[in-house]
């Protein structure tokens, strides 16, 4: 039998993952809605994963999505570490999937930053694009 605190862990984790779904799904309406085709999600390779792969003109963007209710700013957790990996498994996208590419293009990253309106409802919050750029 599973203690008290261990189910309120596990149900933590659990509408933690589904707001952050939510918000995932919220910031590809909106992109879509920028001019952005959605070419991937939740792409995942070792050490790494890439919440939204989207093509605008030439700019190929790997995005994160940072969903937040209430307290807490959630560019705090967008680590030095979690830009690395994002880096690597982007390498690892373009180089598995050149037949989605263009055959020119600029590469990107951006963050979308999600959160809830006076109503209640998720709503992007912020968009940057060009959150950081790789050494």
């Amino acid at each position: 039998m599973k203690s008290g605190s261990a189910q309120n862990g596990s149900g933590e984790t659990l509408r933690r993952k589904s707001l952050g779904r939510a918000g995932e799904s919220v910031a590809r309406e909106y992109l879509a809605n920028l001019g952005f085709r959605i070419i991937a999600g939740n792409f995942r390779r070792r050490g790494g994963e890439i919440d939204i792969i989207a093509i605008f003109d030439t700019v190929l963007a790997f995005i994160e999505v940072k969903t937040r209710i209430g307290s807490g700013n959630p560019i705090e957790g967008y680590s030095e570490i979690q830009m690395r990996r994002m880096v690597g498994t982007s390498e690892a996208f373009i180089a598995e999937n050149e037949n989605l590419l263009p055959d020119d293009y600029d590469v990107r990253y951006d963050l979308v930053i999600v959160g809830s309106a006076d109503d209640g409802k998720l709503k992007v919050i912020q968009y940057l694009k060009d959150s950081f750029k790789p050494e």
